[in-house]
């Protein structure tokens, strides 16, 4: 008996490391978990974004931590075009508030013209609660709202760093 359950607690070990060394040799990896760098060609950008929106600070946040230099003059343009912060309420038994961070944004060179098409990132979160009940639902809303900034941030930064979006395509 101790035998066979020992040769089937060496299979199981054997099965366990054999997976990890396969996911490992595939390039799996947890999401947030992979440090990427930022193409050379944009090591150096200027970036704009509207006014009034957190996204700004997320973004320039995001880069430097790329090791991205900001706003030097000459430079590829990372331009965040616009920026619609959604809010829905449905009510019930419950209220659910569904609340999101749409941006649009392109890269551009240094003159303005644009040298990708524009791209749209979404972020979304929802919450509960119960208006009966004492509620501290706006400092959910805000703290949801902060991540959703950052989520859409990321998501952009995370795009460009890629190097693979899409080209604005020549006029015929």
């Amino acid at each position: 008996m101790t035998i066979t359950n020992s040769i089937q607690h060496n299979l199981r070990v054997i099965i366990v490391f054999s997976m990890a060394i396969l996911l490992g040799a595939c390039g799996f990896h947890l999401r947030g978990s992979g440090n990427f760098a930022m193409p050379e060609a944009y090591r150096n950008l200027q970036v704009i974004v509207p006014e009034g929106t957190q996204l700004n600070a997320w973004i320039r946040a995001e880069l430097t931590a790329l090791n991205v230099k900001l706003d030097v003059s000459g430079s590829p343009r990372l331009h965040v075009l616009a920026v619609r912060p959604t809010r829905q309420e449905l009510t019930g038994s419950l209220t659910e508030i569904q609340i999101g961070v749409e941006a649009d944004y392109r890269l551009e060179n240094a003159n303005g013209e644009a040298i990708t098409t524009t791209r749209t990132v979404t972020s979304r979160r929802s919450y509960q609660y119960n208006r009966n009940t004492v509620s501290i639902s706006d400092q959910q809303s805000t703290m949801l709202q902060t991540e959703l900034y950052q989520d859409a941030a990321r998501q952009i930064v995370r795009q460009v760093s890629t190097g693979r979006l899409p080209e604005l395509q020549a006029a015929s």
